[in-house]
C-alpha cells in the first residue's frame, strides 16, 4: 500500500506541475503572438489611412492623433505607440491596387526584396479569391480595403516577429522539458519523506492490530473454555451458547482482520507459485454447491481450462470463496449464482454475478470499504462482519490486478477481477 501511495504521490504531483506549467508557457506565448499581431494590424490599418504609403511621422494629422488620445482615455492603445520615427524603415511591404473591374491599377514593391510584381499578383489573386478581408498567407498579413473605385491590397512582411514568436514557443517548451525531469527527480527523491508520517502511521496501525488479535486469542480461548466448564457442571443453556457463539464470531473476525494487515503488506508476505487457476477455482466451488443443493438455488460456473497464473492457491482460493459467501448471503435466493473464469492474453478475468434487492445501476466500489454492509433490511440478520471483500480487494492488489463491483442494469449485482 505505502508503495503505492508513494506512487501515486509522484504522478499526481508531476500532472499538477506539468498542467501548471503549461498553462503558463501557453499564456506567455498567446499573449505574445497576439501583442505581434496586433502590431501588425496597426501598422497595416494605418498603411490603409495613407493610401499604402508610410507620410513622414511628423506629419501626423491632428485628426489621427486626437483619435489615438481618445483610445488611451478610454484604456486602449493608439497606433501611434505601436511605432515610431524608424517604423517605416523596419517595415517591409508591397502593395496592389485593382480597378473595379479587377484589372490591376498600380502595383508597388519598392519597400520589399523577396517579392517581385508576378509574385504580388498570384498572391492578391489568392487573396481575392477566399473573399478575407485580412489574415495571413504564409509569413505576410495582408489587408484588403475596398472604396467604390477601387481595391487596396497591403501585405506585410512578418517573417521577423514570427520567427521570434516561434523561437519563444520552442524556447519555452524546451524549458518545461527540463523543468519537469528536475521537479521529477526532485519528487522521486523526497516523496519517502512527503509520505513517512502516512507510512509510520499506518506501519503502527496495522501492529496494533496483529497484536490485539494474538493478545485477544488468549483471553478468547480462556473463555471458550470457561464456557464448556459451566456446561459440563450445569449443562447447556441459551446464555453458554449465546457466549460460545459470540466467541467464534470475534475468533474468526480476529483471525481476519489478522490476515488483512498481513496482506496489506503485499506480495512479500506471500509465496508465490505457478498454478492451475481453473481447477482451482472448480475445487473451491464444488465445496458450495451442497449449500446451492440445499437451498435449492442454482449454481453455475463457466470456467475455461488449463488457465494458468502466478500467484499465492490458499488466497486465491479464499477470494473466490468470499465472492461465493457474499453472493449466498445476500444474493436473492431464488435467482442463479454465475461464476465465469476466462483469459485473455495475459489478462485473466474472474466474474461473479448474482441477483440482489434495492440496487442502482452504477458503480459499487463502495462495498470493498472496510466493516461496510449493505443497508438492506435484512443484513442485520445476516451473520457477517463486513471485512470479507475488503480481504478479497486485499488479495487481488497483493497479485498485482484489480476487482471492481457494478450493477449494469440494477438488477444484477456483478463482481469483476482481473489478474
Amino acid at each position: 500500500m505505502i508503495k503505492t501511495l508513494r506512487r501515486r504521490v509522484v504522478v499526481y504531483t508531476l500532472l499538477s506541475v506539468a498542467l501548471v506549467l503549461f498553462l503558463i508557457m501557453s499564456v506567455i506565448n498567446i499573449v505574445n503572438f497576439l501583442q505581434v499581431d496586433r502590431s501588425s494590424d496597426n501598422i497595416l490599418q494605418y498603411l490603409a489611412e495613407n493610401g499604402g504609403k508610410f507620410p513622414r511621422m511628423q506629419d501626423f494629422d491632428k485628426k489621427d492623433e486626437q483619435k489615438d488620445e481618445q483610445k488611451n482615455e478610454r484604456g486602449g492603445r493608439g497606433r501611434r505607440m505601436d511605432m515610431t520615427a524608424e517604423t517605416p524603415y523596419e517595415t517591409r511591404y508591397f502593395t496592389v491596387t485593382l480597378n473595379k473591374d479587377g484589372t490591376v491599377k498600380e502595383i508597388n514593391t519598392g519597400k520589399i526584396a523577396a517579392v517581385s510584381s508576378s509574385d504580388a499578383i498570384q498572391m492578391v489573386s489568392k487573396v481575392n479569391n477566399s473573399g478575407k478581408e485580412t489574415g495571413y498567407d504564409g509569413n505576410y498579413k495582408f489587408l484588403r480595403q475596398i472604396s467604390d473605385e477601387e481595391q487596396l491590397f497591403i501585405f506585410i512582411d512578418c517573417t521577423r516577429d514570427l520567427t521570434s514568436v516561434w523561437s519563444l514557443v520552442k524556447i519555452s517548451l524546451l524549458v518545461t522539458v527540463l523543468a519537469l525531469i528536475a521537479i521529477s527527480i526532485l519528487v522521486i527523491l523526497l516523496s519517502p519523506r512527503m509520505i513517512k508520517p502516512v507510512a509510520e502511521s499506518y506501519a503502527k496501525q496495522k501492529e496494533f492490530i496483529t497484536n490485539a488479535g494474538h493478545e485477544l486469542k488468549t483471553p478468547m480461548a480462556v473463555i471458550g473454555s470457561c464456557t464448556e466448564v459451566i456446561e459440563m457442571q450445569s449443562g447447556e443453556t441459551k446464555w453458554t451458547a449465546g457466549i460460545r457463539e459470540q466467541v467464534k464470531k470475534l475468533t474468526g473476525l480476529t483471525s481476519r482482520l489478522v490476515a488483512l494487515a498481513k496482506m496489506d503488506e503485499g506480495t512479500d508476505s506471500l509465496v508465490m507459485t505457478n498454478l492451475n487457476l481453473s481447477e482451482l477455482a472448480e475445487e473451491t466451488l464444488e465445496g458450495f454447491r451442497l449449500t446451492a443443493e440445499q437451498q435449492e438455488r442454482p449454481l453455475e460456473t463457466k470456467i475455461d481450462p488449463e488457465i494458468m497464473i502466478h500467484g499465492n492457491p490458499d488466497s486465491l482460493s479464499e477470494l473466490i470463496s468470499i465472492l461465493a459467501d457474499n453472493a449466498f448471503k445476500y444474493g436473492d435466493p431464488q435467482k442463479p449464482i454465475v461464476f465465469s473464469l476466462t483469459k485473455q492474453g495475459k489478462k485473466t478475468t474472474l466474474i461473479q454475478e448474482n441477483s440482489a434487492e434495492g440496487l442502482t445501476a452504477g458503480s459499487y466500489d463502495k462495498l470493498f470499504d472496510r466493516f461496510y454492509r449493505g443497508d438492506t433490511s435484512h443484513s442485520n440478520d445476516i451473520p457477517g462482519s463486513g471485512i470479507g471483500l475488503s480481504m478479497a480487494q486485499a488479495i487481488v492488489t497483493a497479485h498485482g490486478g484489480s476487482i471492481s463491483a457494478e450493477s449494469p442494469d440494477g438488477k444484477i449485482l456483478r463482481f469483476t477481477v482481473k489478474l
